[in-house]
């Protein structure tokens, strides 16, 4: 009998390290499975934004008169486009970036981006009819040019609208 039951411990043990093998394998299959989706969304959320930022360069730039948070009636085509692209990826949130050049006072500057962020954001909404918890506006004001903004030509450059791609 001795035999018997050292054979039967010796297989409850043997199960024991098996299933706990096995919970570990699981969860190292579940941790690259979460690992593998990571990537996977991060790589979309990538090629989303570089959609947006390629709409402003074939369909033209979001532009506005000048010191003020009007759209131009002719970026209609491109608002159109930034609507179309952001309605066809659901699951994203979109914040507005608004950028302003370094001419007139700081406050002033982040002031103005803010309210040109905020009217593409009304734009997109209210025109082209994209859900409003989707998107979000942010002035940066002068703070993060993209050109020297010691010519006309830089400055132009910084009077800009970005997008900036986040998970929902």
């Amino acid at each position: 009998m001795s035999m018997f039951r050292l054979i039967v411990a010796a297989v409850f043990v043997l199960s024991a390290v098996a299933m706990a093998g096995a919970a570990d394998l699981g969860d190292i299959g579940k941790k690259a499975g979460q690992k593998a989706s990571q990537k996977a969304s991060d790589s979309t959320m990538e090629q989303f934004t570089k959609k947006l930022k390629k709409a402003q360069n074939e369909k033209g730039p979001i532009r506005f008169k000048k010191g003020k948070a009007d759209i131009d009636p002719a970026c209609d085509p491109t608002m159109r486009y930034i609507a179309k692209l952001v309605k066809e990826s659901p699951g994203f949130h979109v914040q507005v970036d608004g950028h302003t050049d370094n001419v007139g006072k700081p406050e002033s500057n982040r002031k103005l981006s803010q309210e040109r962020a905020e009217a593409v954001v009304k734009y997109l909404t209210g025109k082209k009819g994209v859900d409003a918890g989707r998107l979000s506006a942010k002035g940066w004001g002068d703070t993060q040019p993209i050109a020297d903004n010691k010519t006309e030509k830089g400055r132009a450059r910084n009077r800009r609208v970005d997008f900036t791609v986040t998970k929902m």
